[in-house]
């Protein structure tokens, strides 16, 4: 059985056919989402960072090409159909950052800008004898917040859902 994949999952290497969007924080898991969000997009009008876009069938996604995630609960604040509820003990999401086998460090090159970009300093990097530093990310403290998406150079980090 063959299946299909769209562009943007060819160019991230996500060969499985298989995708699960990053919706905006605080959503439901997605079949209740699915089902509750209304697709008003008023979550998208009100997003001041502009990552949250209309995605597949016009649900809303986060596309960190634009930026990165303050957490405003600005988009939870706005929905009336309930797919985004803000709790106050809750976690926006269980999202945090990848950094892949493409990552300009683990390929023998100089690059740090993950970590000088990420606020929380959840990405660092180790020393290693007569090798360049490698990143490590605190997953702990990770957002998931997209910071070090952007502007990394070789496209080597990726924000997936971790449980």
């Amino acid at each position: 059985m063959t299946s299909s994949i769209n562009r943007a999952q060819f160019l991230r290497g996500n060969f499985t056919g298989r995708s699960n969007p990053l919706r905006p924080p605080w959503s439901l898991p997605e079949p209740p989402f699915v089902d509750c969000c209304t697709r008003c997009d008023q979550c998208i009008s009100v997003c001041p960072e502009k990552i949250l876009r209309k995605g597949h069938a016009g649900f809303p996604q986060v596309d960190f090409t634009y930026g990165e995630c303050t957490f405003c609960t600005d988009c939870s604040s706005v929905c009336e159909s309930g797919a985004i509820q803000r709790q106050t003990e809750q976690q926006p999401w269980h999202n945090k950052a990848v950094v892949e086998a493409t990552c300009l460090a683990v390929q023998g090159v100089i690059c740090v800008i993950c970590a000088e970009q990420c606020d929380n300093r959840s990405i660092s990097f180790t020393l290693q004898a007569g090798k360049v530093a490698l990143p490590q990310i605190d997953l702990t403290s990770c957002t998931g917040c997209g910071a070090c998406y952007r502007p990394c150079p070789a496209n080597a980090i990726t924000i997936q859902t971790v449980n």
